[in-house]
């Protein structure tokens, strides 16, 4: 009798569980999208684009989308038309069982905003340009001066700077002269700092910061006006400007 009732139990497990695939398959494929709720999970760090931006150009985009079954719906399509946005870096589209089609949004964080011949513009960590937003000003690095055409070189001593706490909050610009040396500007003082060529800018910048934290006295700085640190293992303190 025990074998005759682990049999039967067994049978209609096996029988439930296709039963309830099929109710929860036809539950699914009734779902209407009632809803579409937009996160943008960085805004509290950058404001190029709004939740409600996001959302009106979907709903514009896809006008018939309230009141769709969700079953027919394309996510993969909906991604890369957010995608296309180019303030955002990636974008994640799912729907949950209540009918809401939820969309999450990263955007490109800049590191440096430029000021070239061909426009104004943002950089972030990869070299790829961000426009400006008239709604939001990021606080990054400012470059300007003979911008080159391939930025590998700038968008690399940016990223050294923007990545170490300390220089992201004591540098405010970047210069690059004709002969293609860097000029840093610090946010505080008269003192400019001439890195050079875009080489070896690791050990520039620890050179730097050893004469901050152990060279000269902070009543000091204000003789000086230019910090070289053009030449290797070498730093150059100028009552000068001229250079």
């Amino acid at each position: 009798m025990r074998r005759i009732a682990n049999i039967l139990k067994w049978v209609l497990l096996l029988g439930y569980f296709p039963v309830m695939l099929a109710f929860v398959s036809a539950s699914n494929r009734a779902v209407i999208c009632s809803d579409v709720r937009v996160v943008v999970r960085d805004s509290l760090e950058t404001g190029f684009i709004t939740a409600a931006e996001i959302r009106r150009s979907i709903l514009n985009q896809y006008p018939d989308l309230l009141g769709s079954r969700m079953q027919g719906l394309n996510m993969n399509e909906m991604e890369a038309f957010v995608s296309k946005s180019s303030f955002v870096r990636n974008c994640q589209i799912f729907n949950s069982p209540s009918g809401v089609l939820n969309v999450v949004v990263k955007q490109h964080q800049p590191i440096l905003r430029v000021f070239a011949s061909d426009g104004t513009y943002y950089l972030d960590e990869s070299g790829r340009k961000i426009p400006v937003s008239k709604r939001f000003s990021a606080r990054v690095l400012v470059a300007n001066g003979n911008i080159p055409a391939d930025r590998t070189d700038l968008v690399r001593v940016a990223g050294l700077i923007d990545s170490d706490p300390f220089w992201k909050a004591q540098m405010e610009q970047i210069y690059i002269r004709r002969n293609n040396d860097y000029v840093l500007v610090p946010r505080v003082g008269d003192q400019l700092i001439l890195l050079g060529k875009p080489e070896k800018v690791e050990e520039k910048l620890r050179n730097l910061r050893a004469l901050y934290d152990r060279g000269l006295d902070p009543r000091e700085w204000n003789n000086y006006q230019l910090i070289n640190l053009k030449y290797e293992g070498q730093v150059i303190c100028s009552r000068k400007r001229d250079f």
